[in-house]
């Protein structure tokens, strides 16, 4: 809604709106109602106040009774204008509807002061002058030409009331012992004081109008500063916000999506839209839609190649169409006016390696964008496409890590057979069931078993290793265990070979009559807890001690493999979770080892929920804590 300036009515431009808040210029028309309404509580006081002096302290004579009417009516109209003032501003109702009381107001206010006038001496009534007053008032309300108006109706009314009065059509109504001898007929007296209070009045009225017009183009311009201010910090907000999308996750239907919705609203428009080339790099296909109807979608495919307006986006242009239905550039121009859209800003999607797309906004109205937006919407794009590269990216790596490890299974597994095959033949040579073996021939086959030993363990840490990153997993079943039981069962198992070392495992548990219960697959929490303990027996020299901790700390079951062993030098403790990595000190102890036992722990306990973490210190030994969310027998989350 276009209201002017300030309160100033009358302009042909004003149209009703019903706003749920007001802007400046509406604010202030509402306060000036009110404003005018409780000056007039004194006006109407003081006229009744004035007359009351008039006639009890000055003893004039005068019709008082006219005089007290007029004052009371004042009052009583003025209720009424508070009155219905308090409705609409209740009721939050339009501007024009405060503008046509402001109308009322003053009209009956200048009848009310004709009135006051004729009854009170016309042309000697020491209220005469006042009448500049409400000229300055309606300056203040009305647009100047209008304001004008007002003070020449004021010059014409005095000016009507004093011939009247003098060619003896309207009688003289004079307030009798206020002037010695009556002026009214005095062709000098008349002539002077209407030329007087004429130019006061046109005075006062180009005066106040020249003020209060250039205060309301200030206020304009205030105004308009304000709106560009909350419109650049809203845009500003949605550019740190698109940035902050970007940044916050990798999942490019996420991104684009929420990217489309800010930005629409950001620029307050209807609809937003992402449209990326498909892989053919002939088609734009639709990734990110907000505000748009699914019919208008359906309208048929946007081709990159044949469509005009996408070629001229894709070549790295933001394209402004004023006018969709009409432009040449539109491909469904028939589609776009059935969707109410009239205007269009299309920015490019512009990656690495090339255009990837277009980012467009839609709005109802012809002409709606300009370069302000144009510029906002370039930044926008800017963002959009350097997230469409860190998705597309990410894409890439964990399509080229999951091929990987299918390669690896697959080439593993058809390395196992043969492997186990010539391990069961070296052992049937080795029991001499293939005949007599010499001494010299025992060490060969012994020597070529270890070997083939450690190949097939690699080859089963690999196929793990694989099975833990593909997306193409094993057939598994998560079912609830109690980690208790597993634990016991994987403790005992070392338990002649740390006595052979002379290694003492301590086993403790804080588990509960029921038992801790976690879901997992009972051949990868054994595999876990297996290699964890393998690596405490191995890595601790003899005489040394391994605890294992089984306790619950916030709905989570911590196991704590602790031993006095040799330790992980610091300088190891960030890579210990890579792929055939192993500590210096883990090599001389011990030749043999895939480095890829903690790897494959830390891929299963993630498959299971869990985590782990590992503290150590050199020659003294090492600490390593797992957590695995806790599950009641019911597979819920125990409460707290």
């Amino acid at each position: 809604m276009k209201l002017p300036s300030s309160t100033n009515l009358g302009e042909e431009d004003v149209t009703a709106s019903n706003l749920g808040h007001r802007n400046l210029v509406e604010a202030e028309l509402v306060a000036s109602n009110a404003w005018l309404i409780r000056v007039r509580w004194m006006a109407g006081i003081g006229v009744l106040f004035s007359t009351w002096i008039v006639q009890n302290i000055l003893n004039l004579q005068a019709p008082f009774a006219i005089l007290y009417s007029i004052g009371a009516s004042i009052l009583l109209y003025n209720l009424i204008f508070y009155i219905v003032e308090q409705r609409l501003t209740r009721s939050t109702a339009p501007s024009p509807s405060f503008a046509r009381q402001a109308m009322w107001q003053v009209g009956l206010d200048w009848l009310a002061m004709t009135l006051l006038i004729h009854y009170s001496g016309g042309i000697e009534s020491p209220a005469i002058f006042y009448f500049i007053f409400h000229i300055i008032i309606a300056s203040i309300f009305f647009a100047p030409r209008i304001a004008f108006g007002f003070a020449l109706l004021a010059c014409g009314l005095v000016t009507g009331i004093s011939l009247l009065e003098y060619l003896g059509i309207l009688p003289h109504e004079a307030i009798h012992g206020y002037l010695e001898q009556p002026l009214y007929q005095n062709n000098l007296y008349l002539v002077g004081v209407l030329i007087f209070f004429s130019s006061s009045g046109l005075i006062a009225a180009y005066l106040a109008s020249t003020i209060i017009e250039r205060l309301r183009q200030r206020e304009e311009e205030v105004v308009t500063l304000s709106e560009r201010l909350q419109r650049a910090t809203k845009r500003l907000q949605a550019v740190n916000e698109s940035a902050r999308i970007v940044g916050s996750t990798l999942d490019l239907s996420q991104v684009l999506n929420r990217l489309v919705q800010t930005t629409a609203e950001a620029m307050g428009v209807q609809a937003c839209s992402i449209r990326l080339i498909d892989k053919t790099g002939q088609r734009l296909e639709p990734v990110a839609i907000y505000g748009l109807s699914q019919e208008y979608l359906n309208k048929g495919p946007v081709d990159a190649i044949i469509n005009p307006l996408a070629r001229e986006v894709l070549s790295g242009k933001t394209v402004n169409i004023p006018d969709a239905p009409s432009s040449p550039l539109i491909q469904y121009p028939e589609e776009a006016q059935k969707e109410g859209i009239r205007s269009m800003l299309s920015a490019p999607l512009i990656g690495k390696s090339g255009p990837l797309g277009i980012l467009r906004s839609y709005a109802l109205e012809p002409n709606r964008f300009i370069g302000d937006d144009e510029q906002f919407l370039a930044a926008i794009a800017a963002q959009g496409s350097i997230a469409i590269d860190n998705a597309l990216a990410y894409q890439a790596i964990e399509e080229l890590d999951s091929a990987k490890s299918q390669f690896v299974r697959i080439v593993t597994h058809e390395l196992r057979s043969p492997v186990s095959v010539a391990l069961s033949l070296l052992r049937t040579m080795q029991g001499g069931y293939a005949g007599e073996v010499s001494g010299q021939q025992q060490e060969l086959i012994s020597r070529a078993l270890r070997r083939l030993e450690f190949l097939h363990k690699l080859i089963d840490d690999l196929l793990d290793l694989a099975a833990g990153k593909t997306e193409v997993k094993p057939d598994e079943e998560f079912e609830l265990i109690e980690l208790g039981e597993v634990l016991h069962q994987v403790v005992r198992r070392y338990e002649v070979s740390a006595q052979e070392k002379g290694i003492k495992i301590d086993l403790h548990c804080t588990t509960g009559a029921e038992g801790m219960h976690v879901k997992a697959t009972r051949e990868g929490l054994d595999r876990t807890l297996n290699n964890l303990l393998s690596n405490a027996v191995k890595y601790t020299l003899p005489g040394g001690l391994v605890s294992v901790t089984l306790t619950e700390i916030n709905s989570e079951a911590q196991v704590i493999i602790e031993d006095t062993g040799i330790g992980i030098p610091e300088e190891s403790l960030g890579h210990l979770f890579e792929e055939f990595y192993r500590a210096p000190n883990a090599k001389a102890l011990e030749n043999e080892g895939t480095g890829l036992g903690l790897t494959i722990v830390k891929d299963t306990l993630i498959r299971f929920g869990g985590r782990i973490t590992v503290t150590s210190k050199l020659n003294e030994g090492s600490t390593f804590t797992l957590f695995l969310p806790l599950e009641t027998l019911h597979g819920n989350k125990p409460g707290r």
